[in-house]
């Protein structure tokens, strides 16, 4: 059957990407929300002044071209006080973002997260600087609502530019730091009231395969076994087999946008020796 599934023209997966330090950012995106230029006094605190998002931790202030910044932009609220974390949330659902985010302090690095209904769907980190003209950070192919930024002391946020969610099913790949074998893969998208299939590839020295969910989500990559675990074990399941996977996806409204994340693994027996052979993750996102 593995063989069979191998043979076929498997549908095209979408991988959730990062945007790190880029030199710009989406190109024809859907909305774009630029906040203008002299629409409110400067400092003044926003939170529902711009049409489809709410906004916490952050005050308006206009300026001319600096840096990507053009016009209105959003700075802290400094009388918001602790924790310093930007909030941007979304009226609907999101897929694609991006933005211009100038870090003041360097003193410690930003963290940059993309959230849905409250939980961490994905996340980086790092420390930039004000000056740089490589800006432009978001995510791509990732379903999420709000968009948070723990930022260091101060900051400046312009030009919102994203795409609507359409609800679409992804199977997005996630490799750690590309030690794993990419050998698991989605041989159907998890559509909703449809059955889901993933196969892991073997050879001929591959005894049995796991499929494990982790209900804890993707993780850091953490070494293992020569490879990397990618996944948060705390309560994770295995499922053992030798290829091929298949869940029945439930159908109704309140499963649109659940994400499902499943690391491979197989075992390869070599001169008599079992080898445990950590693969790259996947994280399904049930959908249309």
């Amino acid at each position: 059957m593995l063989a069979a599934l191998a043979a076929l023209a498997l549908p095209t997966t979408t991988s959730a990407q990062h945007i790190v330090a880029a030199t710009s950012g989406l190109s024809s995106a859907q909305h774009v929300i630029d906040f203008g230029q002299n629409l409110l006094p400067n400092f003044t605190p926003v939170s529902t002044q711009f049409a489809g998002i709410t906004i916490t931790h952050a005050s308006y202030f206009t300026t001319g071209v600096s840096n990507n910044l053009v016009g209105g932009f959003l700075t802290n609220n400094f009388s918001a006080g602790q924790p310093n974390t930007l909030s941007i949330v979304f009226s609907s659902p999101i897929k694609d973002l991006s933005f211009v985010y100038h870090q003041i302090s360097t003193a410690a690095p930003s963290v940059i997260r993309a959230m849905l209904g409250g939980v961490t769907v994905d996340s980086f980190s790092g420390t930039w600087n004000q000056f740089q003209s490589n800006n432009f950070f978001g995510f791509r192919n990732r379903h999420f609502d709000e968009l948070q930024i723990d930022f260091v002391a101060d900051f400046n946020v312009d030009t919102l530019e994203f795409n609507d969610s359409t609800g679409a099913a992804l199977c997005a790949f996630y490799n750690g730091t590309n030690v794993n074998p990419a050998d698991f893969t989605c041989a159907t998208l998890p559509v909703l009231g449809s059955t889901w299939i993933g196969t892991i590839a073997g050879n001929a020295n591959t005894v049995l395969t796991f499929l494990v969910f982790a209900p804890g989500g993707l993780a850091t990559p953490t070494p293992l076994f020569g490879g990397e675990l990618l996944i948060d074990s705390t309560s994770a399941i295995a499922l053992a087999g030798l290829g091929v996977y298949t869940m029945g996806i439930p159908n109704g409204p309140g499963w649109l946008g659940v994400v499902l994340p499943f690391q491979g693994f197989r075992v390869d027996v070599v001169g008599g020796t079992a080898t445990f052979v950590p693969l790259n993750a996947n994280e399904l996102m049930l959908g249309l």
